[in-house]
């Protein structure tokens, strides 16, 4: 009985010694996996910052930073947990103060407007890496798809307003140029853009605004074709 059991104890043993260095494999590599996976959110998270940084505070609205800002720090808080360092991690100080700022209504807001097609371009560019960070949020930081809605709907509102405020910008400057049907034709490119988000309520007023100038416009040029035609007669 006692050989037995030793036999049975020996085997157990052997057995064990040669799982040992699979078990010790295993190990070292969903250690490995679990740093990279904590690199990779921690650079995502970084660039979600820094696009966060290059958009005016005219095209993202308040809550929508409040709202990013808070998950960054979530992420940050999640990453201390884990022991992870980096660069993104140590902006936790500055991100605090940020949203303290946001909530309190002590941040200057810059609301620079998009003035060449190189910066639509950097401002949709961000825009869509917010987008997509957005719509990546896992459930567990507690977002609901109302609330990621919610965003969403916000941040292609933004990526409107910043295609209507060159298209403006352009018009202007045909009108400046006295090519008033070019900048008509932008006018209205800008107006249906804007007509697309009409669920936000402040596009309500920049269509309003779009409207008149279009208006204008068509006044001056209608006003020119009747002495033309007259003329004629």
């Amino acid at each position: 009985m006692k050989s037995s059991i030793l036999i049975l104890v020996a085997i157990s043993s052997l057995v064990l010694l040669c799982l040992l260095p699979s078990f010790l494999k295993w190990r070292k590599q969903q250690k490995e996996l679990k740093a990279k996976l904590l690199s990779r959110l921690s650079n995502r998270s970084e660039r979600l910052l820094y696009s966060l940084e290059m958009i005016s505070d005219r095209y993202l609205a308040r809550d929508s930073k409040v709202f990013i800002i808070e998950y960054l720090i979530s992420v940050i808080a999640q990453l201390i947990r884990a022991n992870h360092q980096s660069n993104f991690v140590s902006k936790q100080a500055d991100l605090v103060r940020m949203l303290t700022e946001l909530k309190l209504g002590q941040q200057v807001a810059v609301k620079d407007r998009v003035a060449t097609q190189e910066q639509l371009d950097q401002t949709h560019n961000a825009l869509q890496y917010l987008l997509q960070g957005i719509r990546n949020m896992p459930e567990s930081y507690g977002a609901g798809r109302v609330t990621i809605r919610h965003h969403i709907v916000l941040i292609r509102y933004a990526h409107a307003l910043a295609h209507r405020d060159l298209l403006v910008r352009q018009a202007r400057q045909d009108l400046d140029n006295d090519k008033k049907n070019r900048a008509l034709e932008k006018y209205r490119l800008a107006l249906s853009v804007m007509e697309k988000n009409g669920s936000v309520s402040s596009s309500k007023r920049e269509v309003v605004r779009l409207q008149n100038m279009i208006q204008d416009v068509e006044n001056v040029l209608f006003s020119k074709k009747s002495k033309a035609e007259l003329k004629l007669k």
